[in-house]
This record gives structure tokens, C-alpha cells and sequence, in this order.
């Protein structure tokens, strides 16, 4: 019996031993490597003057918004950092994950009907996971449940779990240099193809409940004295109920209806880049109206 337990025994400890090698790995990788998120890139801005503004939220302000169309036309200077399947609870991290890098005078968040979401999106949160160790970014998720404990104290436990965003292959993309140029788009993203054919437009069940998530947004930003505003971008023929967020956010603004050409959707909620153009124009002449 002896021997089968001290078998068990080095069987754990070199278990153990790569997990913990194999975590360390994969960890120094997604801090040091190429970008392949932005949550990379943003963690690696430093010594940058303030920006005039940054704009957060889902694919719908990752697809949508064209920071060096408005540095052309405004000398305003921003960054886009958007990001799919993003929502409140990454929308809150990453904005404090940016002032740790950088400053910013105003912020930009797009809204719609995933307003209602009030916990981390099963998508958006796979980037964060690298960093899950930090306590910064673990309290944005610990109250969510005990799984986000695991992630965070067994070695290599979420990058077994997300491998097929934080797998072997990201790690050796990103240890290899292949990785994306957010500079220099300042974070937009384009999106290609047109949106073929009639859909009916899915709606949503209107928004009743406010969301407190987008309370405390609202009060960190007071805090320290950046402008927050709230819009909501173009969808094609949009049939959800959203008329409670302008009683729910400050300063908000519904863009929804703002396009209706098929040729600048690539969906029924994404904008292709000559729609990204066209909305950034919009979006200028809203907010950026003075020039400098």
C-alpha cells in the first residue's frame, strides 16, 4: 500500500508542477506578447497624454466608430475600445483597467437592449481570465460566483477551460508576434459585407428595471470628473423597446434609427465600414461639433 501511495503521491506533485509551469507560461505570455485582444493592447498603454474621450462597449461600438475620422475632422483624440460580447460588468473593468494606463476626459458608452444584463457576459469575460490573479480585476467577477475562485487559485484551470480562446494556439500566436495593430486604427475594428435580404428583426422584451451595474458607472465617472455619455448605435430596422434608457442614463442619445440604407449594415446590428463612415460623421456632429 505504501508504495501505491507515495505512487499517488509524485503523481500529484508532478501534476501540480506543470500546471503551475504551464500556468506561469501561458500567463507572462498574454502579458508580454503580441495583441490579441484588446485588453492586451490597453494594458500595455503607457505614458499617453489624456485623451479627449474613449468609447466602451460591445461589438456595436467595436464595429461602429472611427477614432482617426475624428482626429481628422475635430482634432479630438481618442481610442475605440469596444469589444465583443462586452457588457456592463466589462465595461466597468476595462474603463478602470484604462486609467490605470492613461486618462481621459469623456466617455463614450454604447447601450441597448443588453442594458438588462447584470452579470459577466460567458463571452466577454474569457479575455480577463489571464489576469483573473490581480485583485483589481478578480472583484469585478468574485461575486458571481465560486467558479471565478477556481479560475483564480488552480493553476491553469482557465486556460484548460477557455482553450479555445486562451489555448495553445493564442499563445503561440501571440509568443510569435502574430497579433493585431490597434494603434493604428486607435482600436476600431472594420467589419466587411452587406446585409442581404429582408429580416425580420427579433425584439426584445422592453427594459423595466433599471440596472444599478450602470448606476455605479454613472458615479464613478462623477467621481472623478469625466464626462460620461451614453448612445445607443444604428441597427437596421430595429423593432426593440429601449425608450426607459433615456429616463435610466444621463446624457444619453438614440442613434438606433439614425441609419436605414441596407448597404451600411453588414447585419441587422452591425455596421460595415461605409456605415461606420456615415456614423462617425453622425456621431461627430453630435458631440464634436466645435472645432479646435
Amino acid at each position: 500500500m505504501k508504495p501505491f501511495v507515495k505512487y499517488i503521491v509524485i503523481l500529484l506533485a508532478i501534476t501540480l508542477s506543470g500546471m503551475l509551469v504551464l500556468d506561469l507560461f501561458y500567463t507572462v505570455v498574454f502579458n508580454t506578447g503580441a495583441y490579441r485582444n484588446k485588453l492586451m493592447w490597453v494594458r500595455d498603454l503607457e505614458n499617453r497624454p489624456q485623451l479627449d474621450y474613449i468609447i466602451l462597449g460591445s461589438s456595436r461600438a467595436n464595429y461602429t466608430l472611427k477614432p482617426n475620422l475624428i482626429e481628422a475632422q475635430t482634432g479630438k483624440e481618442g481610442y475605440n475600445l469596444g469589444m465583443n460580447s462586452c457588457n456592463i460588468i466589462e465595461t466597468q473593468a476595462l474603463l478602470e483597467e484604462f486609467l490605470q494606463h492613461g486618462d481621459t476626459k469623456a466617455v463614450y458608452v454604447q447601450v441597448d437592449s443588453q442594458y438588462r444584463q447584470d452579470f459577466p457576459d460567458p463571452i466577454g469575460e474569457v479575455v480577463w481570465m489571464p489576469y483573473i490573479n490581480e485583485a483589481g480585476v478578480y472583484e469585478h467577477f468574485e461575486d458571481f460566483g465560486s467558479k471565478y475562485k477556481a479560475y483564480r487559485y488552480i493553476p491553469f484551470y482557465r486556460y484548460q477551460k477557455f482553450g479555445g480562446r486562451l489555448g495553445l494556439r493564442e499563445v503561440f500566436s501571440s509568443l510569435f508576434g502574430t497579433g493585431y495593430n490597434y494603434n493604428s486604427t486607435k482600436g476600431y475594428m472594420p467589419r466587411y459585407g452587406v446585409l442581404e435580404g429582408e429580416k425580420d428583426f427579433i425584439p426584445d422584451v422592453p427594459l423595466v428595471a433599471e440596472n444599478l451595474y450602470y448606476t455605479n458607472l454613472v458615479r464613478y465617472c462623477k467621481e472623478r470628473d469625466i464626462e460620461l455619455y451614453f448612445f445607443t448605435a444604428p441597427y437596421y430596422k430595429f423593432e426593440g423597446d429601449i425608450e426607459k434608457l433615456d429616463t435610466f442614463l444621463p446624457n444619453y442619445t438614440n442613434f438606433s434609427d439614425s441609419l436605414k440604407q441596407p448597404s451600411y449594415f453588414s447585419d441587422q446590428i452591425h455596421l460595415n465600414t461605409k456605415g461606420a463612415k456615415r456614423f462617425t460623421e453622425i456621431f461627430m456632429e453630435t458631440y464634436f461639433s466645435e472645432t479646435p
